[in-house]
């Protein structure tokens, strides 16, 4: 009788710690575009001028924290929208990095010129980080 108790106890004591590590788990995540503590999210919009001058869908534009690739992300869509998750708390430089499929000659100019620095605190998402990317031609060899 008391070993069954026993093992009761135990099976008890099991369970109350698999709920108390689970919960702490959950704690552990944001609900503010965070993958976790101490990081966030960043998000908004790129409007891109193609080669004529007009606006246009911004296929194949990346943006990312300036000085990395660990958070390169492509704009989705024809609304220009991106977002880039899992970025710690700190002080970054947003930048439109590449259009791609642009001929070599090609200069992009971004506004604000030099991107966008954000100051990025824990769980707290950024949003409306907006910028324009404007395709250039290139001077023609002679």
């Amino acid at each position: 009788m008391e070993k069954q108790i026993a093992e009761k106890a135990r099976r008890f004591r099991l369970w109350w710690l698999l709920v108390i590590i689970l919960a702490a788990a959950a704690s552990g995540c944001s609900s503010g575009g965070g993958a976790g503590t101490g990081v966030s999210s960043i998000a908004g919009r790129v409007t891109y001028y193609d080669l004529t001058g007009q606006q246009a869908a911004p296929t194949g534009v990346v943006v990312g924290v300036s000085g990395t690739a660990a958070w390169d992300t492509q704009v989705e869509g024809t609304a220009g929208a991106y977002q880039i998750k899992g970025i710690p708390a700190g002080t970054y430089r947003i930048v439109v990095k590449e259009v791609k499929g642009l001929p070599a000659s090609t200069v992009v100019l971004t506004e604000p010129s030099g991107g966008i620095e954000v100051k990025l605190a824990a769980r707290i998402p950024m949003i409306d980080v907006n910028l324009a990317a404007i395709a250039m031609p290139g001077l023609p060899d002679l």
